[in-house]
């Protein structure tokens, strides 16, 4: 069985026109009909088929079109209305406000007089801002009012009322924290020598302290029986530091709080200063955050 093979490549666009040249103006019109209007290949112009056949009048002129449609307009004869328009005669239905309907404590029990009336009436406006802030009703009142009301304090004359604007309080200097000048080689000394009255040992942003003075009282604390917080942040500890840390925690049972934050301790470091508290479980608060390491 053989089939036969179509190919347009020696296709001639003249035998085309020239077969569209032998249709009829009917058969034209039926293939108008299989052109898709939403092509978006073909031209606007070509996508729909002509919907008139009258003859072309002329050029296009804008003033002449304009007037044949005044003129034309004036000519025709108004549609015939049902009723006849009359001046000042309202048609239709006219619209009228919905009633509103004032509700009376004898229709709804829940406006009945209670206690609490005569309270809210003769309340202040102090007092009712009071009252809003403990209920929650934050949109009513600014933050100095809220704050007031929770805190249980007076209220300032200069907080407003009802709509008293949020601003700023008036700045309240702080003065600095004074440097630490807990002298490091006496806490060694007092490590050492097991004094009962060291109880907490806090060197918290001393600068410069050299890492043998660090490693010393860590390992002063080995054998100490009342120190129970050590605090060391912002010291400068290095990993070397830390890991005389894990031998103190796993050798003392007394310390109970251990804060070494914001130092240079990097992360397995850190991993085994937390595993050191898994021998002997003594420590309850162990801070270790905020690290600085150089990658």
């Amino acid at each position: 069985m053989t089939t036969a093979k179509t190919s347009n490549e020696h296709f001639d666009m003249d035998d085309f026109d020239s077969l569209l040249d032998g249709l009829t103006a009917e058969e034209l019109d039926k293939i108008n009909d299989f052109v898709d209007p939403e092509n978006s290949y073909l031209p606007a112009g070509d996508r729909c088929k002509p919907q008139t056949n009258k003859a072309a009048t002329g050029p296009y002129n804008r003033n002449q079109l304009l007037e044949f449609l005044t003129e034309q307009g004036k000519n025709e004869k108004d549609w015939d209305e049902q009723k006849p328009y009359v001046a000042g005669e309202k048609r239709g239905k006219v619209w009228e406000p919905a009633a509103v309907v004032t509700p009376t404590t004898e229709e709804d029990d829940f406006l009945a007089p209670t206690e609490w009336d005569d309270v809210l009436t003769n309340a202040s406006e102090t007092e009712i801002v009071e009252l809003a802030a403990i209920l929650g009703f934050t949109g009513l009142i600014n933050q100095v009012q809220y704050h007031a009301a929770v805190m249980d304090k007076a209220s300032s004359v200069n907080s407003g009322g009802w709509n008293a604007a949020a601003k700023a309080e008036p700045l309240r200097i702080v003065p600095p924290e004074p440097d630490n000048t807990t002298n490091v080689e006496d806490c060694i000394k007092k490590a050492s020598a097991n004094d009962k009255e060291l109880i907490r040992i806090n060197i918290n942003n001393i600068r410069d302290v050299k890492v043998d003075v660090l490693k010393d009282l860590l390992n002063a604390l080995k054998e100490n029986t009342y120190v129970e917080v050590l605090e060391m942040v912002n010291v400068g500890m290095t990993d070397s530091v830390g890991r005389s840390l894990v031998e103190l925690i796993e050798a003392n049972t007394t310390l109970k709080t251990v804060n070494a934050e914001s130092n240079r301790l990097t992360g397995p470091v850190i991993t085994e200063i937390v595993r050191s508290t898994l021998k002997n479980q003594t420590i309850i608060e162990l801070r270790l955050s905020n690290q600085l390491t150089n990658n």
